[in-house]
């Protein structure tokens, strides 16, 4: 209850700060024009960009300030402009995107301009002029679209390739809106301006400060011709500040001061020039008295990712460690078949001819003169399960056959053991290379998911907003993956069920960004919360199944789920069998699955650890197939791992293809190798997966469900159906059939 009223305590507040902050820029856009021939469109810009509510207030500001300015007359173009902006806005209110909104900004402006062209000035020129004006600014109001949203989902401003043209053109607006606040030789827009280029400078170096500097003369230009000659060099002095950006703040302030100052005796010292000196000097005293995590911190303007590059140090180190694994198990693997073709095998005539023949006096008769009489001899014994005495041949004249019977007996045994040991050895060492591999591929998987840029002003934020709520945390982290998505992870000693919900919408109301959870991992003693931006992409899922005998559990095991990272798995698990034993290999295949993933553990190297852990489970044979579908909701890419299972079928725009690859269930041999392919899928492609309950046969009537059937409910129950009425007596198995489609979140 308690969160409830805070949240809409902060939306109230919200709501009014919006609102405030759009009567504010309305009056600044229209104030700058006051005293000007040509009145500035700023405010039709802002009005296009923001929703309904808040452009009737933009258009509240806008004609207060006209009205007190005595300007109103000459701004029937502007005004009218507004009112087709806003009864634009309020009929087509669902649409918001940035395209929409310079569209609408533009059409209105266009549309004003010709009527006042044609009936009040009557001038073709400045028809023109004001149809070459609307098309600008309907794309100023783009770029501030584009800006709010920028900060109203990151809370921060981001300075990556996205989004540098609508910080550029707000900028630009921004300081030419300033610029109309004038105060004897004091310039609200200019001293702003010169403050800001040399927080760009100190941050970004050089190339911070000229561009800074260049958009700053660029606004002030844009207000007054007369005071952007001597804003000229600017970009010139940034770029001096930025040399010096390695040196204290008073430095480079007076590298920026210095190179103003031989910009303005180049043009002139005049008022104007004066007047450009006077507010660069007092930018510099504001940028030298602001606190200094206002310009390095991260926390108020931030790159997207302000990574100290630890991160990468790390992969570097994994990636080092896996092929330095990798590199040991082959060498280890080469010494030991080097060895095994040096060694020989073991030969129980020959050992035991050396053994007893070779201390006696008519060794050189027997194995010399009747050599071949011997050898026959001695192998038709070594061929007895059970030498004895008794069954000595009656050719062989040996003195010592006592000593030759009971040596083969000896011998056998030695050879029995020496098998089982050489067995065992075998075995043994097939599983440490087997856990070898395995180590490797866990090592490489966890450095590909390290592929992340850590954000230490959203994790501040992140930090804050769950001690303002009094959630109970140990550690709290925020990053953004490959794709420049939003993960929030939350490690908990206290979690109750139900509980993420609650976290994900505080998250996504305070963050300003869409957020969606995944299920929680449990460790020991604390439990993972991940809490991920919203991806490009939503999934569609259905599934249906059948028991091969209704009073028993089906032997397949089967579901849908997220991993937080932005990635979809659809599996299928098929127990040895049908009944309880069937459903409970399955399901521990799946359960383990899940897990593996969930904790960061690449596919393959999951299905190599459950094929470990299915050999030891017990005495008894079992095994289960594993069918896995991983579909990235950001790209649309899926990858096919398959373990034993049967073929998959992808309905394509207009046909249907059939993928499958030759493979072992988990849980028979040691060495298992899960299949792994790429295929090609895209948004409203459909995925079918099944289990072996669903005969080859069944394959034709699936593609014409396929092609005849959207919904997938509906495909899943006619396949899973079909499946039953085919199976006799004799053939009765259990049947899972699954289906996934990707769709565009709207």
């Amino acid at each position: 209850m308690l969160k409830e009223m805070v949240l809409d305590k902060n939306r109230q507040f919200g709501t009014a700060a919006m609102a405030a902050a759009a009567f504010a820029g309305s009056v600044l856009a229209a104030y700058s024009t006051m005293g000007s021939a040509v009145t500035a469109p700023l405010c039709c810009g802002l009005a296009g960009a923001v929703p309904p509510l808040y452009a009737g207030i933009v258009f509240i500001g806008t004609a207060a300030t006209y009205l007190i300015g005595g300007t109103i007359a000459k701004s029937g173009f502007i005004i009218c402009s507004l009112i087709l902006i806003l009864i634009g806005k309020w009929i087509i209110r669902d649409d918001d995107s940035p395209k929409f909104c310079a569209v609408i900004t533009a059409v209105s402006m266009v549309f004003s301009g010709i009527v006042f062209g044609a009936l009040v000035d009557r001038d073709v020129v400045g028809i023109c002029v004001n149809m070459l004006v609307s098309v600008l600014v309907g794309a100023a109001s783009y770029c501030i679209k584009q800006f709010m949203d920028m900060i109203v989902t990151e809370r921060s401003i981001k300075f990556d390739r996205n989004s540098l043209t609508p910080l550029a053109v707000v900028y630009v607006i921004a300081v030419s809106a300033l610029c109309g606040l004038s105060f004897s030789v004091i310039n609200i827009g200019r001293i702003a301006g010169c403050m800001l280029i040399l927080c760009s400078a100190k941050r970004f170096r050089f190339s911070g400060g000229v561009v800074c500097g260049v958009l700053t003369a660029a606004g002030i230009f844009l207000s007054s011709s007369e005071l952007g000659i001597p804003a000229a060099f600017l970009g010139a002095a940034g770029f001096a500040a930025g040399f010096a950006s390695d040196y204290s703040r008073i430095t480079v302030s007076a590298a920026f001061l210095a190179v103003n100052f031989c910009g303005q005796l180049i043009t002139g010292m005049n008022d104007s020039a004066f007047c450009m000196q006077a507010d660069a000097v007092l930018g510099s005293v504001a940028f030298m008295l602001l606190p200094r995590r206002f310009i390095i911190s991260g926390n108020v303007i931030c790159e997207h990712g302000d990574s100290d590059g630890s991160e990468e140090l790390v992969r570097a180190r994994m990636d080092f460690a896996a092929l330095s694994l990798m590199d040991i198990r082959k060498n280890v693997e080469d010494i030991i078949t080097a060895l095994e073709k040096k060694s020989e095998p073991f030969n129980t005539v020959n050992e035991v001819s050396t053994r007893v023949c070779g201390k006696c006096r008519n060794k050189a008769v027997c194995w010399g003169k009747n050599y071949e009489k011997t050898n026959n001899c001695f192998i038709r014994i070594n061929k007895q399960s059970s030498p004895d005495y008794e069954s000595f041949p009656a050719g062989l004249e040996c003195c010592r056959k006592h000593e030759v019977v009971n040596a083969f007996v000896r011998c056998k045994k030695e050879e029995a053991i020496n098998k089982m040991l050489s067995s065992k050895l075998n075995e043994n060492r097939s599983f440490l290379f087997s856990q070898m591999e395995t180590t490797e591929d866990i090592i490489s998987s966890l450095s590909e998911k390290m592929d992340f840029s850590y954000s230490k002003g959203m994790t501040h934020n992140l930090n804050k907003i769950l001690d303002a709520y009094q959630i109970e945390y140990s550690t709290a982290i925020a990053y953004y993956n490959q794709n420049e998505r939003l993960i929030a992870e939350i490690y908990t000693k206290n979690f109750h069920e139900g509980e993420q919900e609650e976290i994900c919408d505080i998250l996504t109301h305070e963050l300003g960004v869409s957020m969606e959870f995944s299920e929680p991992v449990s460790g020991r003693n604390e439990t993972r919360l991940r809490f991920n931006q919203q991806t490009k992409y939503k999934i569609q899922y259905a599934a249906a199944q059948s028991s091969a005998d209704d009073n028993q559990p089906s032997g397949d095991s089967c579901g849908l789920f997220c991993d937080g990272l932005g990635n979809a798995y659809v599996f299928i698990s098929d127990g040895m069998g049908s009944g309880s034993q069937a459903a409970l290999d399955s399901a521990i295949v799946s359960n383990l699955f899940k897990r593996l993933v969930k904790s960061g553990i690449e596919c393959s190297a999951a299905v190599r650890m459950i094929n470990s852990i299915m050999l030891t489970k017990s005495g008894e044979e079992s095994f289960a197939t594993l069918d896995i579908g991983k579909i990235n909701l950001e790209t649309c890419e899926l990858t096919l791992y398959k373990s034993g299972a049967s073929s998959t079928l992808i309905k394509y725009a207009d046909s249907v293809m059939m993928f499958n690859s030759p493979s072992n269930p988990i849980g028979i041999i040691p060495d298992n190798r899960i299949s792994k392919q790429n295929c090609n899928f895209d948004e409203n492609n459909v995925l079918v997966m099944l289990s072996d309950g669903v005969d080859e046969s069944m394959y034709l009537y699936i593609k014409e469900q396929l092609q005849t059937v959207y919904d997938l409910e509906t495909i899943t129950g006619n396949v899973c159906s079909g499946a039953k009425k085919q199976h006799t007596e004799t053939t009765k198995d259990d049947i899972t059939v699954t289906a996934a489609r990707v769709l565009l979140r709207s």
